[in-house]
């Protein structure tokens, strides 16, 4: 559930119409520095934190909402206030502008800077209404709120990610790591986190400056170093002697791969270490993939060739393989599997006292398949209390593997449902495409977005029978994937609205890499490809009627009916800000955002776009015309509820 800013008080013109009315005998204007001494003297009060003191600076026949709440936000108590404030409120009053509306109401308007060490400080404005009773005697009559709150939310979810900062009790354990790894800080520039296996306590150590979410961000060149300063990672034993010495860039949990094994990297290179101290695996490889297989156990490439790691954990020479040769072998890719598990087999956590969750450095291979990110966190056993913003389950299911007609692309696509506590909704869905070029033998990865709903209340995917997964090579440059998707715009009538179906992506290779064209219509084809029959067979999820959704017909079509068709073709259109003639075409573009619009038009528009439309655009808008006059698409009901 999206949180949603409170807001205290309404003004407006009937408000200080009837305020003006009651103080219009009131006394000369008071001077800007009585404010200034009201408002301070507040301030110093919110500083003491006396609740029932603050409350008498605020006039009882005021207009507020929810006083009691902000008076505890103001004062540090929304959250954690049994321990400390979660963020530090600053009222900048000398900074305040100060206007008078009549002989006895003012508006001051405060700067607020909130901050916390080790986040960036926000500032934001408050502005109250402030009615002088007697003379020099003030109250609060009314606050204007709104960008105070919304300031509020989103400075409270940063620190909320940062932090992870909620009360949680520290086991034994974790208290019991805390002085060892005060032990190792004139060795190293710090201890970052502790592993837990067999009993025994592992510390992951740092020399240089460490910033996790910028030096494991997912945008970073990870070839380099760091994100800002040069670091290097290193792992320390329960004696507290050296294991892998600080000269990787990443460590990677222990046993995440193959069983009392460690990951580490350097650059773009990979190997692993055991808890002895040995490089089993010699960091050299690109891209190392563990396989269920009765010989061997991974498969190792370089730049250029392939090796298998055997069982005996020797390496074997040069060997000839295809990535369709053991593709299918890879460990967990065809299944379906829970990283929680594999995240908890051995505990690692952060030191420190607020960060809560259990790290997670998951396989490279994984990462480089794009099935999950560089770094997750999971509910932590070690840590008893409520949590927020960690994983709480990670589930990734393979849907099976689809050849292209062309017979040289081969894709696996890959749901993933994230259990994230302290989100908008309960899980979020999401999808991945793996995609295999034979020709050249490579592999390229994509995550696919299932929700293009306008709200995006947590990323739930379509599920069901129009849950389409397909590809196929437009051309040797160009490949186009359809996969389903949760969708929710309106047809030319009011009462129908497509709210699921096939939704088409267009990728390009560009550096060994699959990016994404920018699309923004919701029949992307009609942007990269000349339509055909074809594009008129897809599954889509119609509901038809007024009122909720829930209560709405609910159809699944398996055929583009005329009025999509006229939407998919107008669409076209609104794209170059076509000034459409009909208002009701305006109101549902303008929905879409393709004028960057709000609702109140307020951007130019085109009488015509002729000179702005492309060759595919004017083929398929030609098509469409074709289509729409010659026959007549029926919508085939396949089923209904």
């Amino acid at each position: 559930m999206k949180i949603k800013p409170i807001l205290i008080g309404a003004t407006g013109v009937l408000l200080l119409a009837g305020i003006f009315f009651y103080v219009r005998s009131t006394p000369s204007n008071p001077q800007k520095k009585e404010i200034i001494g009201f408002l301070n003297n507040f301030n110093n009060k919110l500083k003491q934190g006396n609740s029932d003191t603050l409350l008498t600076f605020f006039d009882k026949d005021g207009d507020f909402q929810n006083l009691p709440y902000f008076i505890d936000i103001l004062t540090g108590k929304d959250i954690n206030g049994k321990i400390e404030p979660l963020f530090k409120i600053d009222l900048k009053i000398d900074d305040s502008k100060v206007k008078f509306l009549n002989q006895g109401l003012s508006e001051a308007k405060l700067k607020v800077v909130f901050s916390k060490d080790g986040v960036a400080s926000k500032e934001t404005y408050l502005s109250f209404i402030i009615k002088r009773v007697t003379e020099g005697n003030f109250k609060f009559y009314n606050i204007k709120s709104t960008d105070f709150f919304t300031a509020y939310y989103a400075y409270k979810k940063t620190v909320l990610g940062v932090y992870h900062y909620f009360d949680v009790k520290l086991s034994p354990t974790t208290l019991a790591s805390f002085k060892q790894a005060e032990l190792l800080k004139a060795r190293y520039d710090s201890v970052i986190w502790f592993a837990y296996t067999n009993n025994k306590t592992f510390f992951y150590v740092i020399k240089g400056k460490w910033d996790i979410d910028k030096d494991l961000n997912p945008n970073r060149n990870h070839t380099k170093d760091s994100f800002i300063e040069p670091y290097k990672m290193g792992l320390v034993n329960p004696d507290l002697k050296e294991i892998i010495p600080p000269e990787y860039d990443l460590i990677h949990n222990i046993s995440g791969t193959f069983p009392g094994l460690i990951e580490v990297e350097k650059g773009d290179k990979k190997g692993f270490y055991n808890l002895e101290g040995t490089i089993i695996i010699p960091v050299n490889y690109k891209q190392i993939f563990p396989i269920e297989d009765d010989n061997n156990l991974a498969v190792l490439k370089d730049s250029l060739s392939y090796y298998y790691l055997k069982k005996d954990m020797t390496i074997s020479e040069k060997v000839d393989l295809k990535l369709t040769d053991f593709f299918p072998k890879i460990k967990n890719i065809g299944s379906q599997f829970d990283l929680y598990k594999n995240a908890l087999s051995v505990v690692t956590e952060y030191n420190s006292r607020y960060n809560n969750g259990a790290v997670y450095l998951p396989p490279s291979y994984l990462v480089d398949l794009n099935i999950v990110g560089r770094c997750l966190d999971f509910k932590n056993p070690l840590r008893v209390g409520d949590y927020s913003e960690v994983h709480e389950k990670f589930e990734v299911k393979n849907q099976g593997k689809i050849n292209a007609p062309e017979n040289w692309l081969e894709a696996s696509f890959y749901t993933i449902r994230d259990y994230f506590l302290g989100g908008r909704a309960e899980f979020y869905d999401t999808k991945n495409v793996v995609v295999i070029d034979k020709k050249n033998n490579k592999v390229f990865t994509q995550e696919i977005a299932v929700d293009y709903s306008p709200e995006e209340e947590g990323g739930e995917s379509l599920g069901g029978v129009c849950d389409v997964n397909n590809i196929k090579a437009i051309n040797d440059s160009l490949f186009e994937v359809k996969s389903g998707a949760v969708l929710s715009f309106e047809l030319y009538d009011s009462t129908k609205t497509i709210a699921g179906g096939a939704y088409y992506h267009y990728y390009t290779v560009n550096n060994d890499k699959l990016v994404e064209l920018p699309d923004r219509r919701n029949f992307g084809f009609t942007k990269y490809v000349k339509m055909d029959d074809s594009y008129l067979s897809s599954c889509y999820k119609m509901l038809s009627g007024l009122g909720p959704y829930n209560k709405r017909k609910n159809e699944t079509i398996d055929y583009v009916t005329p009025e999509m068709l006229r939407y998919m073709k107008n669409e076209i259109y609104a794209e170059y800000k076509y000034q459409f003639k009909d208002k009701r075409w305006m109101e549902i573009f303008a929905d879409q955002n393709n004028y960057d619009g709000d609702g109140t038009l307020k951007t130019t528009f085109n009488a015509s776009v002729d000179d702005s439309l492309t060759a595919i655009d004017k083929y398929n808008i030609n098509w469409i015309n074709q289509k729409l006059k010659g026959t007549h698409a029926k919508s085939n009901a396949i089923a209904s509820k």
